[in-house]
């Protein structure tokens, strides 16, 4: 559990009073009419807002996407596109999660905003969910329960209100807006509710309740899951939003306080008729309002209010850094046969590089969690830096002035903006990246576009189409030792793989993405990128798979490859992150937080379960999520829970059980410097009805070569616990339980027992 520090402001009288004291003290001057302005959005600029109350000197609330930071689609390129969730959830460090949360909490205060709508926290339950990017928890409650509060205490110590989302059962996005998750109470409060109580733990501010149902009643007027579950039983003091269009009644009662981002149901007039009648009580808006004023004075809203503004660019060679650390971090090796990595920079070598994603990455999902960058360090463009090789010409028809007038390309999706002075610098800004192929110039912004789609007359707008000549090769550095080729992605794979085994090493990027408002069709790379992968590996066998992905991944090439790193969702530092791992400037440590199975739908979910029938997906798998499945049916994944190589070995020795913690020693029996992930699992005695493995403790512990530590595993009455649907309450299990530590789910090195 996380300690936190009471915050006790100074007022101006020199006196200390609490929050809680000073939101009393408001609330009591405060009408019936200012409170009830403060439950529900209204129109502004940002994606959720509420109006401020001047006599009170009560500040707006300006709430905005997203759980990875800030998305601004009216000024594109001015806030840091960061690595999604899974990749911060891979890198299995509480540090790291702080780190993000800081540098997402600074640039949302920095643009004016004063509550995060995020961080994510829901499990993967389906492997194929278009959201799993999103979320911290990957397939573990107890991997939430440990990641989330340190980014919720890192967004709200810039002065930012974080919040949880999406509360609760948002685990699939079909059907998302009708869908009932059917789940009893205990999967619900062993499996589903503890990255939500880490993050009340967290003293979190916020939360927001989904569009799905919870037992045939929606999220957001759900008395059970909302008032009993949240509010009771995990103690949140915070307040309830609704998502975007969530709300179906006035649900105040239900422990609804807030709708958003408009007033159909929760207006004032609507409340205030409400109390009036004594449909509603006073109190009950009353405790709704205290729940918004305690974090408002908590994280300083009144006393250090933002002045930001959307149009500030809040980038930084600070949080570019971070980015490209943050998603190196979160890499996970999934192979390395013969230490084919780290390549050798010094020494004469000559590079491969094949796949579009090399030249035109992709380094995010879609939907609200989505943040399109200023610029994309792209992995040809990376490795061509490292290898002092100069990039090849990429002609362009700017010297032309081939554009047209009074047209503009209407194409919305990942636009990048910049000032430009006229369209030939306009045109020279595309130019120069490499994802940019298409521009419009509008007065002094020049809007840089993937593609041409949808010319449309608009006077005034001049535009223009980038005609690159293909980036082929090789290349070489001045001494002719260093080269790199860019095979061209329209060949064959038979020839792309062909000509890649004429060089010392191949990389091939590949990925799939997903999106906000629909799952995964498969578990599979897009654009044929595992025929590719496979062909190439079969042809050279130093082969090397860089992959995106949002979630878990079908790998049927990976027999073949010589070497494989999972990227999840990298940001915009893709290229030169993804290099310094490759080179071993970064030695990696990321693990999977979700497994990557063998086959399409390994975890033999039915229809009932996912998407559902007749409008209800039923969670009959009750606790056998993700790994906990494989290991109950004895299947071995390809990659599973936890997994994740590094340069250096480690050995593991000396366990040692009580009812209170688990020790053991790591060693680096490597040649460099390396961290190593230790993991805790626990078997529960049989008739606890628990699944056969759990996760119950992880540390990352940093050793040189040959250097030793002892890493400890704090035990409670918790990690021994199940939850009690009679008493509505954890209860210890008595009986004999077996520890296991080791280096992933499937790579237990040490085992003992402990007896309750």
């Amino acid at each position: 559990m996380m300690v936190l520090t009471q915050i006790v402001l100074v007022t101006a009288a020199g006196g200390t009073r609490t929050p809680e004291e000073r939101a009393e003290d408001l609330l009591k001057k405060m009408t019936l009419q200012e409170k009830t302005s403060m439950l529900h959005g209204v129109q502004g600029g940002y994606v959720g807002n509420v109006n401020p109350i001047d006599r009170l000197g009560i500040p707006a609330l300006k709430l905005n996407d997203g759980p990875q930071g800030f998305r601004d689609n009216a000024h594109l390129g001015t806030t840091t596109s960061w690595p999604c969730a899974l990749s911060i959830a891979a890198t299995f460090d509480e540090s790291l999660a702080r780190q993000w949360g800081e540098g997402m909490g600074d640039e949302f205060y920095r643009k004016g905003s004063n509550v995060q709508l995020g961080p994510g926290m829901c499990l993967a339950r389906v492997p194929r969910n278009g959201r799993n990017f999103e979320y911290l928890s990957g397939e573990d409650p107890y991997l939430g329960y440990k990641m989330v509060p340190n980014v919720v205490a890192g967004i709200q110590s810039k002065g930012v209100i974080a919040n949880a989302k999406h509360y609760i059962n948002n685990n699939q996005e079909t059907d998302r807006t009708s869908i009932s998750s059917i789940v009893d109470e205990r999967t619900e409060f062993e499996m589903y509710l503890p990255p939500f109580e880490g993050a009340v733990e967290a003293d979190v501010g916020s939360v927001m309740c989904s569009y799905n149902k919870i037992n045939d009643v929606y999220a957001c007027e759900n008395n059970n899951t909302l008032n009993t579950y949240l509010k009771d039983r995990l103690g949140f003091k915070g307040w309830v939003m609704s998502d975007w269009g969530a709300t179906h009644s006035m649900s105040v009662n239900q422990g609804l306080d807030q709708e958003m981002p408009g007033s159909d149901f929760m207006s004032e007039d609507n409340l205030m008729n409400a109390v009036k009648s004594g449909a509603v009580s006073e109190d009950t808006i009353d405790d709704s309002v205290m729940r918004m004023l305690v974090p408002m004075f908590k994280f300083g809203i009144f006393d250090n209010p933002t002045n930001g503004t959307l149009d500030v660019n809040v980038t930084s060679e600070a949080h570019n850094a971070l980015a490209r650390s943050l998603a190196a971090a979160g890499m996970v090796l999934l192979k390395n046969d013969k230490n084919l990595l780290p390549l050798d920079d010094a020494k004469p070598i000559h590079v491969a590089i094949l796949g579009s994603e090399a030249v035109s990455p992709t380094v995010h999902g879609g939907g609200s969690g989505q943040v399109v960058p200023y610029y994309t360090s792209t992995p040809l463009d990376a490795i061509r830096s490292r290898l002092g090789v100069p990039p090849i010409d990429s002609s362009n028809n700017c010297s032309d002035a081939q554009w047209v007038t009074d047209t503009d390309f209407f194409n919305t999706d990942d636009q990048t903006s910049a000032s430009a002075s006229d369209v030939a610098s306009c045109c020279e800004l595309c130019a120069a990246r490499a994802d940019c192929y298409a521009f419009s110039l509008s007065g002094g912004t020049c809007w840089m576009k993937k593609d041409a789609a949808n010319p449309t007359h608009h006077s005034g707008i001049t535009s223009g189409i980038i005609k690159r000549k293909t980036p082929t090769g090789p290349s070489c550095d001045p001494s002719g030792k260093r080269c790199v080729s860019y095979i061209d992605a329209s060949l064959s794979p038979e020839d792309a793989a062909a000509a890649a085994a004429k060089a010392d090493v191949a990389i091939v990027f590949g990925m799939t993405t997903s999106s906000e408002g629909g799952d995964r069709g498969d578990l599979n790379l897009n654009d044929g990128a595992d025929d590719l992968i496979d062909a190439v590996g079969k042809a050279q066998p130093n082969t090397i798979a860089v992959v995106v992905t949002p979630g878990a991944l079908l790998t049927p090439w990976s027999d073949d490859v010589g070497a494989a790193i999972a990227a999840f969702m990298p940001g915009q530092e893709y290229g030169r992150a993804a290099m310094d791992v490759i080179f071993g400037d970064v030695n990696p440590s990321a693990r999977l937080p979700v497994t990557f199975p063998n086959s399409e739908n390994e975890l033999n979910l039915t229809d009932s379960q996912w998407p559902g029938v007749d409008g209800r997906s039923t969670y009959s798998e009750k606790l056998l999520v993700g790994y906990r499945y494989y290991h109950a049916n004895k299947i071995d994944p390809k990659f599973g829970f936890g997994h994740g190589l590094s340069y250096s070995s480690f050995e593991y020795s000396g366990l040692k059980t009580t009812s209170t913690r688990v020790q053991c020693d790591v060693k680096n029996t490597g040649d460099r410097e390396g961290a190593e992930v230790a993991q805790l699992y626990l078997t529960y005695p049989d008739a606890a009805g628990e699944p056969p493995l759990q996760l119950k403790g992880f540390s990352k512990v940093s050793l040189k070569p040959g250097e030793s530590a002892t890493v400890t595993f704090e035990l409670k009455d918790r990690s021994f616990s199940i939850w009690n649907v009679e008493t509505h309450d954890w209860e210890v299990v008595k009986g004999s339980f077996e520890a296991h530590v080791g280096a992933s789910s499937t790579d237990i090195r040490l085992s003992g027992a402990i007896t309750m």
